[in-house]
């Protein structure tokens, strides 16, 4: 049976938009040995070529927007899942004034920032372009990602998503941000659609995040990996904890 790996990417692999060269190295040879490399990620297709195209790493799938989205190594479109414009207008709507949030929003070829009440640039969606209030009805839109640093603030727009949408759309926690994308999206289910996918090659399949997001993949893997800096939910959904990836793969690859 061939095996499947895969990788967050922001807290797991991307620190300061660098992959240290132990890890890239060890995704190397995680492939050579014929194993498939997975990318699973709350980023857009967008985000995420920017986030890899200096690191030497070119996964041999990505499974995006917190599981919306299914992508060959090209970026090539193999499965997407879209939200209501009307999602979006509620959120600008909502959080056009709101201090300590910024209001993004993703289609298939974009990343756009709708308000912004930090002044900042967050290194895990560094790079977007501006959308006007007129434009926001024009767009189709896979994800909605919520910037927010503080944790109060964080939580009541966590809640206020809850009551608002209820179970018509995902809403995933991930680090200072939250991601809202279609329902019954989570990088689980984008794995599954993919594994489905390459039928009728099996595979066993293995995990490595650091966050809330990554608990659904976790869930689903036959082996999963967080980090001894996870909390102490998710390290709890795990087999094993890490201080750095290649640790998990290099045993992975052994096993």
């Amino acid at each position: 049976m061939k095996k499947l790996m895969a990788f967050d990417l922001d807290g797991t692999l991307l620190f300061n938009r660098v992959i240290d060269h132990p890890n890239v190295a060890a995704i190397a040879r995680w492939q050579e040995d014929g194993n498939l490399a997975v990318c699973a990620t709350g980023k857009s297709i967008f985000a995420t070529k920017i986030a890899l195209e200096t690191t030497g790493v070119t996964f041999d799938y990505n499974v995006l927007y917190t599981g919306a989205v299914v992508t060959d190594a090209d970026y090539n479109v193999l499965h997407a899942q879209t939200l209501p414009v009307s999602v979006v207008r509620a959120c600008y709507e909502r959080f056009k004034d709101e201090e300590g949030v910024v209001l993004f929003a993703t289609t298939l070829t974009h990343d756009y920032r709708l308000t912004d009440g930090v002044g900042s640039v967050s290194d895990i969606l560094p790079a977007f372009l501006p959308l006007a209030e007129s434009e926001i009805d024009t767009q189709d839109y896979v994800g909605v990602p919520l910037w927010i640093p503080e944790d109060a603030t964080r939580e009541r727009a966590y809640q206020w998503i809850l009551e608002e949408f209820g179970d018509t759309v995902d809403c995933h926690k991930n680090q200072d941000f939250l991601d809202i994308v279609p329902p019954q999206c989570t990088k689980a289910t984008g794995l599954a659609w993919l594994v489905e996918y390459l039928k009728p090659a099996e595979y066993e399949t293995y995990t490595i995040g650091d966050s809330w997001n990554d608990v659904p993949m976790h869930e689903w893997a036959d082996h999963a990996a967080s980090f001894s800096y996870s909390p102490d939910d998710v390290k709890a959904q795990t087999e094993v904890s890490v201080d750095h990836a290649w640790e998990f793969i290099d045993s992975s690859s052994a096993a």
